[in-house]
């Protein structure tokens, strides 16, 4: 890893390791070329011997932790019965280092194949949480993946770029982060490439991504896509109690959809 990307990956990831009380979730292993990916699961009515027949890959935040996850939006879905497998991206929890984005797309990966290996009959669905949007893009437009949730995704280099580049001295800083964001991770280009239903949840005064740059993804995307916005909203805010209802309705659509959809053949 030269110089550039660790300071791209310094000032774009926000990696902890410190331990997280996971709860009931159960951890599993998932070995890479390069080193092993901490994944933390969750099961209908937290018991693992439960039928399911839909596996449901979350990807957290540029802070966010595996532990902390839960099986939402799932628990919506009607007849999908979900497993749910949240990752921590390397560097994240217990997943081997270092944290960058260049070790993205090897644990993405990893991770569908050993979902696919172990659960060969099921629906899989992604989720992707802010930063987290950019693997579960890249899985959907690779993959044959059911449906794709996203909160906030984030089109890094547009983003990076056009938000530095107007003081002076932070434009070849801008330049350089933006750079070293590898092109397989471009959510704007996997957006034109992904097929699969999808649900965008955007915060409309989000300060870290504003909407206009979402409605980038929103508009580049292939398949059908629904957008909810939640009014008055920052990034990390939780959905508004007068549009918790409106909220479901989005979530149980993009469950009807995922139910019906029969994905093509992979990409690749």
């Amino acid at each position: 890893m030269n110089l550039r990307q660790k300071i791209a990956d310094r000032l774009i990831l926000q990696a902890s390791t410190n331990p997280v009380d996971a709860g009931d979730l159960t951890r599993r292993v998932i070995q890479t070329p390069s080193g092993n990916v901490d994944i933390w699961a969750a099961f209908p009515d937290n018991d693992p011997n439960v039928a399911t027949n839909t596996l449901l890959l979350k990807f957290p935040g540029t802070g966010g932790r595996a532990e902390r996850s839960s099986s939402h939006p799932s628990e919506f879905w009607g007849n999908l019965k979900c497993v749910s497998w949240t990752i921590n991206h390397r560097g994240y929890g217990q997943s081997d280092g270092p944290p960058s984005l260049q070790n993205f797309i090897q644990t993405c990966d990893a991770v569908w194949s050993s979902a696919t290996r172990l659960f060969p009959d099921h629906r899989i669905v992604l989720y992707g949480n802010s930063l987290g949007c950019l693997s579960a893009l890249y899985l959907s437009s690779h993959r044959r993946a059911f449906g794709i949730y996203m909160r906030n995704p984030p089109p890094l280099v547009e983003l990076i770029s056009q938000r530095l580049r107007y003081n002076w001295w932070n434009f070849g800083m801008a330049r350089l982060i933006a750079n070293q964001i590898p092109d397989c991770l471009n959510p704007r280009e996997n957006a034109q490439q992904s097929y699969c239903p999808a649900l965008l949840v955007q915060s409309e005064r989000d300060s870290l991504v504003p909407p206009r740059f979402q409605d980038l993804i929103a508009n580049s995307y292939a398949g059908e896509l629904k957008k909810t916005v939640l009014i008055g909203a920052d990034h990390g805010s939780p959905v508004p109690e007068h549009q918790f209802e409106e909220y479901i309705e989005s979530v149980e659509w993009l469950g009807n959809q995922i139910s019906d959809y029969q994905p093509s053949p992979p990409n690749s």
